[in-house]
């Protein structure tokens, strides 16, 4: 299929506003992705999941 405006298109594959707006939500994207990363390590450590034990819980 042919672009309605051909001007649009060369616009949209070059120059620095894709650039911007693909560090933009990578930025955002990687912020939920460490959220995300931390809470499951959270609660794998203090809530237990997966049932693992603590070395120190066996000790006293």
């Amino acid at each position: 299929m042919d672009p309605f405006d051909p001007a649009i298109q060369n616009i949209a594959v070059a120059g620095w506003k894709p650039l911007l707006t693909l560090v933009i939500f990578t930025a955002v994207g990687s912020f939920f992705f460490g959220a995300l990363f931390t809470a499951v390590k959270r609660g794998v450590k203090e809530e237990g999941w997966f049932k693992f034990t603590k070395k120190k819980d066996l000790k006293d």
